[in-house]
C-alpha cells in the first residue's frame, strides 16, 4: 500500500506559501488537484485541517510537520510531500522551522490505512539520511524517487 502510496503522491520541491495557514491551503490544493478528493469537499478538509492544528501542531520536529485530514469525500488515501527550503514556523515540538511536509488525506472509513501511514511518515521523520537527501534532491521525480527508494529499504528490513 505503501508503495502505491508514493507512485500517486503529489509532490511539490518548493511550496510557495510563506505562513502555515498559506501552506494547508497549498497543501490541500495539490492534494484535490491529484484526484483525492471532489472539488466540493475542498472547504470541509480545510476547516478540519485547520481544526486539527488548533488542537495541535502537526510539527514532529527535525523540520518535519505532517498536517492530516480525514473526510467523507475522500477517495482514498492520498500524498502530497513538499519542501520549504527557508522553513516555515509551525510549532513544531522542538521549536524549529519546518522544511518538509507530508500531508495525508484518508477517507473517514479506513483508519487503519490512515494510521499505518502515518507511522511509516513518523519512521522517515526520524531518518537524518532522508531529510538531507530530500532536501538536496533535484525537483520532484528526485523526491518520488528517494521516498521509493526508502519504501524498498523500510520493507526489505522487516
Amino acid at each position: 500500500m505503501i508503495r502505491n502510496l508514493v507512485q500517486t503522491s503529489a509532490m511539490i520541491s518548493e511550496l510557495a506559501a510563506t505562513t502555515k495557514e498559506a501552506a494547508l491551503k497549498e497543501l490541500l490544493a495539490a492534494a484535490g488537484e491529484a484526484g483525492a478528493f471532489p472539488e466540493s469537499a475542498y472547504s470541509s478538509l480545510s476547516r478540519r485541517l485547520s481544526d486539527r492544528e488548533a488542537i495541535g501542531s502537526t510539527g514532529l520536529g527535525n523540520s518535519v510537520a505532517v498536517p492530516h485530514v480525514k473526510g467523507e469525500d475522500v477517495k482514498g488515501v492520498s500524498l502530497v510531500m513538499a519542501r520549504c527550503q527557508p522553513g516555515l514556523e509551525w510549532q513544531a515540538i522542538d521549536g524549529r522551522s519546518v522544511h518538509v511536509f507530508f500531508m495525508l488525506v484518508s477517507p473517514m472509513n479506513d483508519p487503519e490505512a490512515h494510521l499505518q501511514c502515518l507511522r511509516w511518515i513518523a519512521s522517515l521523520a526520524r531518518n537524518s539520511d532522508f531529510r538531507r537527501f530530500l532536501l538536496d534532491a533535484d525537483g520532484d521525480e528526485a523526491m518520488r524517487d528517494l521516498l521509493l527508494e526508502m519504501t524498498s529499504e523500510s520493507s526489505s528490513s522487516k
